[in-house]
Protein backbone atom coordinates (compact mmCIF):
# COMPACT_ATOMS: atom_id res chain seq x y z
CA UNK A 1 0.00 0.00 0.00
CA UNK A 2 1.05 3.15 -1.21
CA UNK A 3 1.63 6.34 1.63
CA UNK A 4 0.78 9.67 0.63
CA UNK A 5 3.20 11.96 -0.35
CA UNK A 6 3.00 15.33 2.26
CA UNK A 7 2.65 18.26 0.33
CA UNK A 8 5.37 20.70 -0.52
CA UNK A 9 6.05 24.03 -1.95
CA UNK A 10 9.28 24.96 -4.33
CA UNK A 11 11.00 28.03 -3.26
CA UNK A 12 13.15 29.15 -6.05
CA UNK A 13 16.64 30.93 -4.82
CA UNK A 14 18.19 33.29 -7.38
CA UNK A 15 16.73 32.27 -10.51
CA UNK A 16 17.48 28.79 -10.02
CA UNK A 17 20.65 28.63 -8.67
CA UNK A 18 19.16 26.83 -5.94
CA UNK A 19 15.36 24.84 -5.67
CA UNK A 20 14.31 23.55 -2.51
CA UNK A 21 10.82 22.34 -1.12
CA UNK A 22 9.80 22.99 1.94
CA UNK A 23 6.44 21.86 3.74
CA UNK A 24 3.42 24.59 3.58
CA UNK A 25 3.73 27.25 6.15
CA UNK A 26 7.49 26.66 6.82
CA UNK A 27 9.18 29.66 7.45
CA UNK A 28 11.86 30.54 4.70
CA UNK A 29 14.34 30.65 7.43
CA UNK A 30 13.89 27.13 8.77
CA UNK A 31 13.45 25.70 5.19
CA UNK A 32 16.23 27.38 4.17
CA UNK A 33 18.64 26.26 7.36
CA UNK A 34 17.08 22.75 6.54
CA UNK A 35 18.54 22.85 3.08
CA UNK A 36 22.02 24.28 3.78
CA UNK A 37 21.29 28.02 2.99
CA UNK A 38 22.08 29.46 6.62
CA UNK A 39 20.27 33.12 6.02
CA UNK A 40 22.04 35.27 9.14
CA UNK A 41 19.24 35.50 12.63
CA UNK A 42 20.02 36.76 15.27
CA UNK A 43 17.30 36.80 17.45
CA UNK A 44 16.19 32.28 16.73
CA UNK A 45 13.52 34.11 14.06
CA UNK A 46 11.43 36.00 16.54
CA UNK A 47 11.46 39.24 13.88
CA UNK A 48 13.57 41.46 16.14
CA UNK A 49 17.13 41.54 14.34
CA UNK A 50 16.15 42.07 11.42
CA UNK A 51 18.88 40.29 10.07
CA UNK A 52 17.24 37.74 7.75
CA UNK A 53 15.67 40.15 5.18
CA UNK A 54 15.32 38.72 1.71
CA UNK A 55 14.13 39.58 -1.60
CA UNK A 56 10.33 37.77 -2.86
CA UNK A 57 10.57 38.46 -6.22
CA UNK A 58 7.97 35.74 -7.28
CA UNK A 59 5.18 35.36 -5.04
CA UNK A 60 4.98 38.17 -2.70
CA UNK A 61 2.42 38.98 0.26
CA UNK A 62 2.06 41.98 2.23
CA UNK A 63 4.54 41.75 5.44
CA UNK A 64 3.38 41.04 8.49
CA UNK A 65 2.57 43.47 11.86
CA UNK A 66 5.98 41.94 13.45
CA UNK A 67 7.99 43.08 10.05
CA UNK A 68 6.40 46.29 10.09
CA UNK A 69 8.96 48.01 12.27
CA UNK A 70 11.93 46.41 10.67
CA UNK A 71 11.37 46.91 7.21
CA UNK A 72 11.70 50.74 5.50
CA UNK A 73 8.95 51.97 2.94
CA UNK A 74 11.28 51.49 0.25
CA UNK A 75 12.49 47.89 0.92
CA UNK A 76 8.75 46.49 1.22
CA UNK A 77 7.83 48.10 -1.86
CA UNK A 78 10.90 46.38 -2.90
CA UNK A 79 9.48 42.74 -1.98
CA UNK A 80 11.77 42.50 0.71
CA UNK A 81 10.62 40.17 4.04
CA UNK A 82 11.64 38.89 7.28
CA UNK A 83 12.57 35.32 6.28
CA UNK A 84 11.51 33.86 9.93
CA UNK A 85 7.90 35.76 9.35
CA UNK A 86 7.40 34.51 5.67
CA UNK A 87 5.56 31.20 5.57
CA UNK A 88 4.52 30.18 2.16
CA UNK A 89 1.77 28.07 1.43
CA UNK A 90 2.71 28.61 -3.00
CA UNK A 91 5.59 27.89 -5.14
CA UNK A 92 8.22 31.20 -3.90
CA UNK A 93 11.14 33.32 -5.76
CA UNK A 94 13.59 34.88 -3.44
CA UNK A 95 16.89 36.48 -3.85
CA UNK A 96 19.76 36.53 -1.33
CA UNK A 97 23.21 37.83 -1.56
CA UNK A 98 25.15 35.39 -3.60
CA UNK A 99 27.75 34.50 -0.86
CA UNK A 100 25.61 32.94 1.43
CA UNK A 101 25.82 30.21 -0.83
CA UNK A 102 29.22 29.50 0.59
CA UNK A 103 28.06 30.01 4.18
CA UNK A 104 28.70 25.90 6.40
CA UNK A 105 27.29 24.95 9.74
CA UNK A 106 30.69 24.08 11.85
CA UNK A 107 31.64 21.84 14.58
CA UNK A 108 34.27 23.04 16.89
CA UNK A 109 35.98 22.70 21.05
CA UNK A 110 36.60 25.72 23.04
CA UNK A 111 41.00 25.85 22.82
CA UNK A 112 41.41 28.69 25.14
CA UNK A 113 38.94 30.72 27.44
CA UNK A 114 40.63 34.28 28.65
CA UNK A 115 39.19 37.31 30.11
CA UNK A 116 40.47 39.90 28.35
CA UNK A 117 38.85 42.76 30.23
CA UNK A 118 36.50 42.68 33.12
CA UNK A 119 33.81 42.38 31.01
CA UNK A 120 35.43 41.01 27.74
CA UNK A 121 35.73 37.28 27.23
CA UNK A 122 37.91 35.49 24.22
CA UNK A 123 37.58 32.80 22.96
CA UNK A 124 39.57 30.77 20.64
CA UNK A 125 37.38 27.96 18.73
CA UNK A 126 38.99 24.62 17.18
CA UNK A 127 36.80 23.35 14.10
CA UNK A 128 36.45 19.72 14.49
CA UNK A 129 34.16 19.47 11.60
CA UNK A 130 34.67 20.45 9.22
CA UNK A 131 38.35 21.13 9.87
CA UNK A 132 39.04 24.55 8.44
CA UNK A 133 36.99 27.83 7.39
CA UNK A 134 38.00 30.24 4.19
CA UNK A 135 36.82 33.86 5.38
CA UNK A 136 37.33 37.44 4.91
CA UNK A 137 38.90 39.52 7.44
CA UNK A 138 35.62 41.79 8.79
CA UNK A 139 33.46 38.67 8.28
CA UNK A 140 31.27 36.82 11.32
CA UNK A 141 29.93 34.07 12.60
CA UNK A 142 26.68 33.16 14.33
CA UNK A 143 27.42 31.06 17.25
CA UNK A 144 25.04 28.73 19.47
CA UNK A 145 24.62 28.62 22.89
CA UNK A 146 23.59 25.58 24.77
CA UNK A 147 20.46 25.13 26.89
CA UNK A 148 21.39 25.73 30.69
CA UNK A 149 19.32 26.44 33.62
CA UNK A 150 15.64 26.52 32.13
CA UNK A 151 17.00 28.76 29.17
CA UNK A 152 16.99 27.84 25.67
CA UNK A 153 19.68 27.62 23.04
CA UNK A 154 20.07 30.82 21.29
CA UNK A 155 22.12 32.22 18.14
CA UNK A 156 24.20 35.27 18.31
CA UNK A 157 26.71 37.13 15.77
CA UNK A 158 30.90 37.34 16.48
CA UNK A 159 33.13 39.13 14.31
CA UNK A 160 36.15 36.84 13.72
CA UNK A 161 38.92 38.20 15.45
CA UNK A 162 41.15 36.26 14.27
CA UNK A 163 43.16 36.32 10.64
CA UNK A 164 42.23 34.19 7.19
CA UNK A 165 45.52 32.63 7.47
CA UNK A 166 44.95 30.99 10.45
CA UNK A 167 42.15 28.06 8.71
CA UNK A 168 42.08 25.79 11.19
CA UNK A 169 39.24 27.94 13.93
CA UNK A 170 38.10 31.17 14.83
CA UNK A 171 39.05 33.95 17.66
CA UNK A 172 36.10 35.83 19.08
CA UNK A 173 35.76 38.84 21.76
CA UNK A 174 32.32 38.54 23.48
CA UNK A 175 31.04 41.59 25.80
CA UNK A 176 29.13 40.75 28.67
CA UNK A 177 25.83 42.06 28.30
CA UNK A 178 22.95 42.40 31.11
CA UNK A 179 20.89 39.59 31.25
CA UNK A 180 22.41 38.58 28.25
CA UNK A 181 21.46 34.75 27.52
CA UNK A 182 24.83 34.14 25.30
CA UNK A 183 26.91 35.88 27.27
CA UNK A 184 25.83 34.36 30.41
CA UNK A 185 26.47 31.43 29.23
CA UNK A 186 29.89 32.18 27.86
CA UNK A 187 31.44 33.26 30.54
CA UNK A 188 30.08 31.20 33.36
CA UNK A 189 29.14 28.02 32.39
CA UNK A 190 31.13 26.96 29.24
CA UNK A 191 34.62 25.77 29.62
CA UNK A 192 38.00 24.52 27.39
CA UNK A 193 37.56 21.63 25.93
CA UNK A 194 33.60 22.37 25.46
CA UNK A 195 31.93 21.84 22.40
CA UNK A 196 30.32 24.65 20.71
CA UNK A 197 29.03 24.99 17.08
CA UNK A 198 28.30 27.74 14.49
CA UNK A 199 27.39 29.47 10.90
CA UNK A 200 28.98 31.37 8.73
CA UNK A 201 31.11 33.18 7.68
CA UNK A 202 28.51 36.55 7.08
CA UNK A 203 28.78 39.83 5.59
CA UNK A 204 29.94 41.93 3.40
CA UNK A 205 32.61 44.25 5.88
CA UNK A 206 36.35 44.17 4.63
CA UNK A 207 38.88 46.19 3.54
CA UNK A 208 38.78 47.16 0.17
CA UNK A 209 41.37 46.96 -2.22
CA UNK A 210 42.19 50.38 -3.02
CA UNK A 211 45.32 52.55 -2.10
CA UNK A 212 43.82 55.04 -0.06
CA UNK A 213 44.98 55.66 3.41
CA UNK A 214 42.74 53.91 5.91
CA UNK A 215 40.73 55.62 9.28
CA UNK A 216 39.47 53.20 11.35
CA UNK A 217 37.55 53.49 14.55
CA UNK A 218 36.21 51.17 17.20
CA UNK A 219 35.11 50.78 20.67
CA UNK A 220 35.31 47.60 22.74
CA UNK A 221 34.69 44.09 21.09
CA UNK A 222 34.34 46.59 17.38
CA UNK A 223 37.87 45.86 17.59
CA UNK A 224 37.51 42.03 16.90
CA UNK A 225 37.43 42.70 12.84
CA UNK A 226 39.82 45.46 12.82
CA UNK A 227 42.18 43.37 14.34
CA UNK A 228 41.38 40.58 11.40
CA UNK A 229 41.95 43.05 8.85
CA UNK A 230 45.24 44.06 10.44
CA UNK A 231 46.94 41.11 10.76
CA UNK A 232 45.64 40.20 7.24
CA UNK A 233 47.15 43.28 6.04
CA UNK A 234 50.61 43.03 8.17
CA UNK A 235 50.56 39.35 5.70
CA UNK A 236 49.98 41.39 2.66
CA UNK A 237 52.72 43.73 3.45
CA UNK A 238 50.68 46.62 3.12
CA UNK A 239 51.91 49.97 2.66
CA UNK A 240 49.05 51.78 2.80
CA UNK A 241 48.12 55.01 5.87
CA UNK A 242 46.57 53.47 8.37
CA UNK A 243 45.30 55.63 11.84
CA UNK A 244 43.40 53.71 14.16
CA UNK A 245 41.59 54.83 17.09
CA UNK A 246 40.22 52.80 20.28
CA UNK A 247 37.47 54.46 22.16
CA UNK A 248 36.84 53.32 25.66
CA UNK A 249 35.34 54.87 28.87
CA UNK A 250 38.46 54.20 31.53
CA UNK A 251 42.30 52.19 31.18
CA UNK A 252 40.45 49.33 32.76
CA UNK A 253 38.20 49.06 29.79
CA UNK A 254 41.44 49.07 27.17
CA UNK A 255 42.57 45.89 26.02
CA UNK A 256 45.27 44.50 23.41
CA UNK A 257 47.10 47.78 23.94
CA UNK A 258 50.47 46.55 23.29
CA UNK A 259 49.96 43.92 20.73
CA UNK A 260 48.03 47.21 18.46
CA UNK A 261 51.35 49.28 19.43
CA UNK A 262 53.93 46.78 17.71
CA UNK A 263 52.17 46.99 14.77
CA UNK A 264 53.37 50.50 14.13
CA UNK A 265 57.23 48.59 13.28
CA UNK A 266 55.12 45.70 11.79
CA UNK A 267 53.00 47.96 9.44
CA UNK A 268 54.68 50.66 6.81
CA UNK A 269 52.89 53.72 7.63
CA UNK A 270 50.48 52.67 10.84
CA UNK A 271 49.23 54.53 14.24
CA UNK A 272 47.65 53.30 17.44
CA UNK A 273 45.63 56.18 18.88
CA UNK A 274 43.59 55.01 22.25
CA UNK A 275 41.40 57.57 23.81
CA UNK A 276 39.56 57.73 26.89
CA UNK A 277 36.84 59.79 27.39
CA UNK A 278 35.85 58.62 31.60
CA UNK A 279 39.35 58.40 32.88
CA UNK A 280 39.96 60.39 36.10
CA UNK A 281 42.29 63.31 36.07
CA UNK A 282 44.22 61.32 38.63
CA UNK A 283 44.85 57.53 36.80
CA UNK A 284 48.06 58.61 35.27
CA UNK A 285 46.57 58.29 31.86
CA UNK A 286 48.58 60.47 29.30
CA UNK A 287 46.92 59.75 26.26
CA UNK A 288 43.97 61.16 24.30
CA UNK A 289 41.13 62.27 25.90
CA UNK A 290 37.73 62.71 25.11
CA UNK A 291 34.63 61.33 22.55
CA UNK A 292 36.23 59.47 20.31
CA UNK A 293 34.76 61.46 17.79
CA UNK A 294 36.51 64.00 19.02
CA UNK A 295 39.75 62.91 19.36
CA UNK A 296 39.36 61.19 15.45
CA UNK A 297 38.48 65.57 14.14
CA UNK A 298 41.69 66.72 16.49
CA UNK A 299 44.27 64.53 14.61
CA UNK A 300 42.66 64.17 11.08
CA UNK A 301 40.70 67.22 10.37
CA UNK A 302 40.82 66.56 6.80
CA UNK A 303 39.34 63.12 6.39
CA UNK A 304 38.83 63.68 2.62
CA UNK A 305 41.53 61.89 1.05
CA UNK A 306 40.69 58.71 3.72
CA UNK A 307 38.24 55.48 3.67
CA UNK A 308 36.75 54.90 6.66
CA UNK A 309 36.14 51.41 8.90
CA UNK A 310 33.60 52.05 11.56
CA UNK A 311 33.24 48.81 14.06
CA UNK A 312 30.89 49.30 17.48
CA UNK A 313 27.63 50.60 18.81
CA UNK A 314 25.08 51.97 16.25
CA UNK A 315 25.38 55.16 18.31
CA UNK A 316 29.02 55.45 18.30
CA UNK A 317 28.82 54.74 14.49
CA UNK A 318 26.07 57.38 13.50
CA UNK A 319 28.05 59.88 15.59
CA UNK A 320 31.60 59.03 13.29
CA UNK A 321 30.03 59.21 10.78
CA UNK A 322 28.40 62.58 11.12
CA UNK A 323 31.87 64.14 12.40
CA UNK A 324 33.92 62.02 9.15
CA UNK A 325 31.48 64.18 6.74
CA UNK A 326 31.80 67.45 8.15
CA UNK A 327 35.40 66.12 7.89
CA UNK A 328 35.30 65.63 4.27
CA UNK A 329 34.73 62.28 4.38
CA UNK A 330 32.41 61.26 1.40
CA UNK A 331 29.33 58.70 2.35
CA UNK A 332 30.61 56.20 -0.53
CA UNK A 333 34.26 55.64 1.60
CA UNK A 334 32.67 55.06 5.02
CA UNK A 335 32.52 51.06 5.62
CA UNK A 336 30.76 50.12 8.93
CA UNK A 337 30.08 47.20 11.02
CA UNK A 338 27.05 47.85 13.82
CA UNK A 339 27.31 46.20 16.93
CA UNK A 340 23.48 45.49 18.22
Amino acid sequence: METAQAPTVAIDINGGKKIIRVKPGTSLLAGCARNGLFLPSACGGNARCGYCKVKVVGGATPPLAAELPLLSESEIAAGMRLACQTKPVGDLAIAVPDELFSVKRFSGKIARKTLVTYDILGLSIELTNPKTIEFTAGQYIQAKSMSYLGRDAVLRDFSIASPPSDSSGVDLLIRRTKNGIFTRWAFDVLKEGDAISFSGPYGAFRASESAAPMLMVCGSTGLAPIWSILQDLVRKKCNRTIRCFFGALSQKDLFMVEELHKLETGLADFKFIPALSSEPESGGWTGERGLITEVVRRNVPDCSRFEAYLCGSPGMINACIAVLTQCGLPDARIFYDKFA
